[in-house]
């Protein structure tokens, strides 16, 4: 991937059909660095956790897996894996 581009952009070049809902929140201390991904009207099959602007670190979360990512490319490896297979990598499994 192209590391001249961000994350979302990235993540969208290799995930046709991509959906991304970004965490509403409700107070301006909370964290609204939280999106949910998937393909078509499925938003939440994939969470990621963003420094702010989409910039690393990333905490990419399926119903199975959690992978820490300090590089993009990481990052869009495990989105797209969590979106095409439903298990996001070689992260730490989840109890």
């Amino acid at each position: 991937m192209d590391r001249s581009i961000g994350f979302f952009a990235q993540v969208r070049q290799a995930v046709p059909g991509l959906a991304i809902e970004r965490l509403a929140v409700t107070r301006a201390s909370d964290d609204d660095n939280v999106y949910f991904l998937g393909v078509g009207a499925v938003l939440d099959r994939v969470q990621v956790d963003t420094g702010p602007g989409g910039q690393p670190p990333f905490l990419v979360e399926t119903d199975s897996c959690r992978v820490v990512a300090s590089e993009v490319t990481e990052a869009v490896a495990a989105v797209s894996a969590g979106l095409g297979s439903g298990d996001a990598g070689s992260g730490d499994d989840l109890p």
